[in-house]
């Protein structure tokens, strides 16, 4: 007879988590000679859906006409990040912790060093240069590019007045451009049209502009390594040069993880990357709940259906007068009214499940659901019933896809 309450012991093995925390996620587990797990995580920048929120928030808003002001009021915390920066952190340091619900991990390496940004330009620079930057004595960004493109346009190279020339950003910022000068030319009003944003003579001047430095990467980097210690009590660092050195000590090949070895202890322990996946983030339910279906009108001019977007005013700033075309004459009869149309129940089946069709035998990936969830649309662009096909893999907020597939 066995007594069920006698204490039985759990024999656990030492293992040691491995963290590239660069632009992507690299995160493996290792002990005893052995790979356990291997992740890469691919991160999407938040900036767009940022923006979107903000201009949302700036709509509800304007509606209240008699709202008090409330924009001097705030203060940002001395901890306080750029949203971007803050994601990305959060991202990583939630993916960290994941694994030791699951993992009995011992030892924690992270390749992470802090950079000085000024020195990736300069590397000559005296300490007194750190404060005397190109736009010294500048009040202004504007300021600073008229002094050095001496109140010319970069399209035509004329000379006009400061009030008639507008900052342009070479790159936007919903693209990864940067708010620095190397970045920015001016340009009159003439010439900062939309129509020179369609035919592509502003995209030339991004294609001449000066190489720059993309100091996002290395700003993360210096704030992972100063606040790691908020987060984790015992960890070891390492750098680039170190894992470089021994990755051609052994001659290990480049795989998609950059880094094949970590170090503990005075001891290397090689990682080979065989069935590698990568977890990408999904938006909650793929999609917006709320979509807006926009009222169709008879065009006077051709007699076809057009959107009330397309036969509009034309103006999109009360700030100052603009060049438009005003084709809301245009509309001869309301066809569809518009709508909005808000889908408040989940579905069982999501973008990028995968399912066994029954009728054909075949697994196939879904890309969206129809007829209020009954109906299944594949990415062959083929349909069927719900009822006739079954679950073999349910995406659950996170995206996994063999390394190779990608």
């Amino acid at each position: 007879m066995v007594d069920i309450l006698s204490p039985v012991t759990t024999n656990t093995q030492e293992l040691t988590l491995g963290v590239d925390a660069g632009f992507h996620l690299d995160l493996a587990v290792v002990g005893n000679q052995r790979e356990y797990y291997v992740q890469e995580s691919l991160r999407k920048s938040e900036k767009d859906r940022i923006t979107s929120r903000r201009e949302l928030r700036r709509t509800r808003r304007n509606r209240l006409r008699h709202r008090q002001a409330r924009f001097d009021n705030r203060r940002r915390k001395a901890s306080w990040l750029a949203p971007s920066m803050q994601h990305r952190l959060d991202f990583t340091i939630k993916e960290i912790k994941r694994l030791y619900t699951f993992l009995t991990i011992t030892n924690l390496v992270i390749e992470v060093t802090p950079f000085d940004n000024q020195k990736l330009v300069n590397p000559n620079i005296k300490s007194w240069e750190y404060t005397h930057g190109k736009m010294h004595d500048f009040k202004t960004i504007k300021d600073y590019l008229l002094a050095r493109d001496n109140y010319r346009d970069a399209l035509d190279g004329k000379q006009y007045p400061a009030s008639q020339l507008r900052v342009h950003h070479l790159v936007q910022r919903k693209d990864g451009g940067t708010n620095q000068p190397d970045n920015l030319v001016l340009l009159s009003d003439i010439n900062h049209s939309q129509a020179n944003h369609n035919n592509g003579s502003l995209a030339k001047l991004r294609e001449n502009r000066q190489k720059t430095i993309d100091y996002r990467g290395a700003y993360f980097m210096s704030i992972l390594a100063t606040r790691l210690s908020d987060y984790f009590d015992n960890y070891t660092t390492t750098q680039d040069y170190l894992t470089a050195n021994l990755r051609q000590k052994y001659q290990i090949e480049k795989s998609h993880l950059n880094d094949a070895f970590i170090i503990v202890g005075g001891t290397d322990t090689t990682l080979r990357t065989n069935n590698v996946y990568s977890r990408q983030k999904l938006r909650n339910n793929n999609r917006m709940l709320q979509k807006f279906y926009d009222a169709k009108y008879i065009d006077s001019r051709d007699g076809k259906q057009k959107p009330g977007k397309e036969l509009s005013l034309g103006r999109t700033r009360r700030s100052r007068e603009l060049n438009y075309d005003n084709l809301r004459p245009f509309r001869k009869e309301k066809i569809k009214k518009g709508r909005v149309s808000i889908r408040r129940n989940h579905y069982q089946l999501r973008p990028h499940d995968v399912v066994l069709n029954t009728r054909t035998n075949k697994i196939e990936t879904v890309t969206g659901v129809q007829n209020s969830g009954t109906v299944i649309k594949f990415q062959t662009g083929k349909t069927c019933s719900i009822k006739t096909v079954v679950s073999l893999y349910h995406v659950n907020e996170m995206l996994a896809k063999k390394i190779g597939d990608i």
